[in-house]
């Protein structure tokens, strides 16, 4: 006489427990890979913006006044986004003690350079700005950099 069995033996739920989880590994790289993309597309991004910020209150000046700030600039050779404090308070939208504290974990790590050349006859600068942000790829840690470049026309006097 045999019995029915309707239930899993051991071997066979094992068996099925590892098939699960070696289908799970791919997915899980996967997840990993696009997660550590959107955070490098992220950085890129807050790069772009910091750097089309600073040109915007740059631009915004008389062509001899902004000649005279790039050229300033251009001197310092690679500094902190942070150690700026016209760039600080041009990225804090609003001035309280949590966006303090979100900009110092966010841009810690984000650095910037000027560069320009200058045509005196024409009146046309060109201004470079290049902001560099550093990428960590697990144990390694690369920095990248964004490019952004202007051209400011000044106006003869007299």
């Amino acid at each position: 006489m045999m019995t029915d069995k309707t239930g899993l033996s051991m071997i066979e739920l094992l068996i099925g427990v590892v098939i699960f989880g070696l289908a799970m590994v791919p997915l899980m790289w996967m997840g990993t890979t696009q997660t550590r993309g959107a955070y490098s597309v992220g950085k890129h991004m807050m790069a772009g913006q910091i750097a089309a910020s600073f040109l915007d209150s740059i631009l915004g000046l008389p062509y001899d006044e902004c000649f005279e700030k790039v050229q300033k600039l251009t001197k310092s050779g690679k500094m902190k986004v942070l150690d700026n404090e016209e760039l600080k308070e041009t990225l804090q939208a609003v001035s309280n003690q949590s966006v303090e504290k979100d900009m110092q974990t966010s841009f810690r790590n984000f650095k910037y350079k000027f560069e320009f050349s200058h045509d005196e006859e024409k009146l046309i600068l060109r201004i470079d700005i290049e902001v560099f942000y550093r990428v960590d790829e697990g144990v390694e840690k690369s920095e990248q950099s964004l490019k952004l470049s202007v051209l400011k026309h000044g106006a003869r006097n007299g």
